[in-house]
Order: structure tokens, then C-alpha cells, then sequence
């Protein structure tokens, strides 16, 4: 380990407090990140996060790019939802060119955008109950991911760097075996995340290694530029499909969960 790392320490056998250099490549960070932490037992009471690991000069690359050529590199900045940063980068050229959209290409992405945002959830939230010993509600609803991803494959032909979308619209309308994917979806998977919850919601392990852990504030939150689920589980009631819809978001009726702890529990 490098020395002169801010919390570098030569242990001392005697001393309750062990550092441990974890990453930049450990099967629990599900990232590429660098954190060195120090250890009470198995507490953690302070760290130091290195990031970078993985930078690929997304900006640079685009400065030499045609504007209609961003689409694949957008597709890359979370693979988990990646349709949500190439309609983000389409309504942008939209906006700047003042180009206006006809309703059903607004509500065909918001269907691509909320299954996207679907398929991040069940990434994070299975991952989180494998992670802390529940592998069975992990079998459960991992394989709706998949079928996310059929979807996306009938609507443009891949499955997980999408390259989905157009600016002005999409590369081609949905067919109909899109649409009876997407209705089958809908009937199936409410009944499997219902399964999932009473699986885990009151499991005694997973919430005691959830609740009450990396609690952060709203004051926290707002300060460390959070966004989404993280914001709205330190008790901020903030979503931005409500407070400045795009897409026409504002033209559906949903419920915003908002959380009061701001611990990995409420995350979850």
C-alpha cells in the first residue's frame, strides 16, 4: 500500500483498528473504485475512495464526433439503464434545434425509459439482498432483467449497450411482438416483486445489516449532489419526471416513494 495515502497506517497488533486497501477491482464494489478503509471489527469508521479507474474521455471523444454520432457513447455511461442517457442526449440536440415531437415518440420513450429504469432497480436491489446473503430473492427477480432486454432487442436489435433511439424519434416504430412483450411483462412482473418483498421487506438478517447503516442526512445529500432514489431516501421529496417533466411525463399519474432515513435500507 502507498504510503502516503491520507489514511495509511502501520498496524499495530495492539491497535483495535485494522486498515484495509479494498479495490480497485473487489467483486463487492460492483465498480471500479479504489477505497482504502479502516476497520473496527467489522465496522467501518473512516475510508478514502479513489475514482478514475474507468475513465474513457467520453467528452473528448465527443468533440470529434457529429452531433448524430454521440448515440453509441451516451449508450456507455451506465450500462445498467443505458436507453435514459441516449433519450437524455436526443432531447438535448432536440431542444437546441427546436424540434417538436409528436406524442406517441414522447410516450414510446417513456416506456423504454421507465423499463430501463426498471432493469437498473432490479440490478441494484437484487445485487444488495445477494450481497448480504439472500441469494434466493436474487433468483427471483433477476431474470425479468432478461426479459427487459428481449424487449429492447424486438424495439432495436441489442440487448444491453442499446445504441436505442434517434434524435427526432426512434430507428424504427414498435412492432407487435414488442408490444405483446411489454404486456406480458406487465402482467408478470407485479406478482414477482411481490414475491420478492415478502421475501426480504421483514427478513431480520438483511435488515440488520441494512437499517440504521450509512445513514446520511437530506442536508448530506443535497450537499453531495444526489439525485433519484439516493435523494428521495434521505427524506427528499424530489423527482424530476414530477418537478420538470420531460418527454410528457406530466401527462401520467405516479406515486413518489420517499424515504425518512437515509440508510441503505431506505436506498433499497
Amino acid at each position: 500500500m502507498n504510503q502516503n495515502h491520507p489514511i495509511f497506517t502501520d498496524n499495530d497488533p495492539q491497535d483495535e483498528l485494522v486498515t484495509l486497501n479494498l479495490g480497485p477491482t473487489h467483486p463487492a464494489t460492483h465498480g471500479v473504485f479504489q477505497n482504502v478503509i479502516q476497520l473496527d471489527g467489522e465496522r467501518i469508521v473512516s475510508g478514502v475512495s479513489t475514482i478514475g479507474y474507468i475513465h474513457r474521455a467520453f467528452e473528448k471523444i465527443a468533440e470529434h464526433r457529429p452531433f448524430y454520432q454521440i448515440t453509441p457513447l451516451t449508450d456507455r455511461l451506465n450500462y445498467c439503464s443505458s436507453p435514459i442517457n441516449n433519450m437524455g442526449w436526443h432531447m438535448t440536440v432536440e431542444k437546441l434545434l427546436n424540434i417538436k415531437l409528436p406524442k406517441r415518440v414522447d410516450y414510446l420513450r417513456v416506456i423504454i425509459m421507465e423499463l430501463a429504469r426498471i432493469s437498473d432497480h432490479i440490478i441494484c436491489n437484487t445485487i444488495i439482498a445477494q450481497d448480504t446473503g439472500a441469494t434466493t430473492t436474487f433468483l427471483y427477480l433477476f431474470q425479468f432483467r432478461e426479459h427487459i432486454y428481449e424487449i429492447y432487442e424486438e424495439v432495436c436489435g441489442a440487448r444491453l449497450t442499446t445504441n436505442i433511439g434517434r434524435i427526432g424519434g426512434f430507428e424504427r416504430d414498435f412492432n407487435e411482438i414488442a408490444f405483446a412483450k411489454i404486456d406480458k411483462f406487465l402482467k408478470e412482473f407485479p406478482v414477482a416483486l411481490r414475491e420478492f418483498e415478502s421475501l426480504l421487506n421483514r427478513n431480520r438478517i438483511f435488515i440488520d445489516r441494512t437499517a440504521k447503516v450509512a445513514e446520511v442526512t437530506a442536508e448530506q445529500a443535497l450537499d453531495y449532489g444526489w439525485t433519484g432514489p439516493l435523494l428521495r431516501s434521505a427524506g427528499v421529496d424530489y423527482d424530476v419526471r414530477v418537478s420538470d417533466p420531460y418527454s410528457s411525463y406530466e401527462d401520467f399519474d405516479f406515486d413518489v416513494p420517499v424515504g425518512t432515513s437515509g440508510d441503505i435500507y431506505d436506498r433499497y
